[in-house]
């Protein structure tokens, strides 16, 4: 988690430092873990990042990111990602993103059979 956070960070910096130059940034970084990046560039990108320190469960604190992006393509069209990364890993929302195909009726079928007959073994056997 910590290095897209910090892979994140640099994209920025690459960005910021190219002929983009941002025209606006703001940021802010909270004694507690919280923080806030937003910024735009003259071409029409913009990215906006918020970021938590939780508590995943009794024995791990983790990180919760909420984050948006955008972007023109050589193709004149914007192109927009959201994302949440957390212990759930990175998961990026887009129209231009692929997603997975529906899942089979038969394979809905067969687990919601499963759901409502759980296996239990056989007495006296492991």
């Amino acid at each position: 988690m910590k290095f897209l956070i910090i892979l994140s960070l640099f994209v920025v910096a690459a960005w910021a430092t190219d002929s983009n130059d941002p025209i606006s940034q703001e940021s802010n970084v909270e004694y507690n873990g919280k923080y806030h990046y937003h910024y735009e560039l003259k071409d029409g990108s913009k990215a906006t990042q918020d970021g938590v320190l939780k508590t995943v469960n009794s024995e791990h604190d983790g990180e919760s990111v909420n984050g948006k992006y955008s972007f023109v393509a050589d193709d004149g069209e914007t192109y927009v990602v959201s994302y949440t990364a957390d212990e759930n890993g990175y998961r990026p929302v887009g129209a231009h993103l692929p997603t997975p195909p529906p899942t089979p009726e038969s394979v809905l079928k067969a687990l919601e059979y499963i759901r409502l007959h759980p296996y239990t073994p056989p007495a006296g056997k492991h």
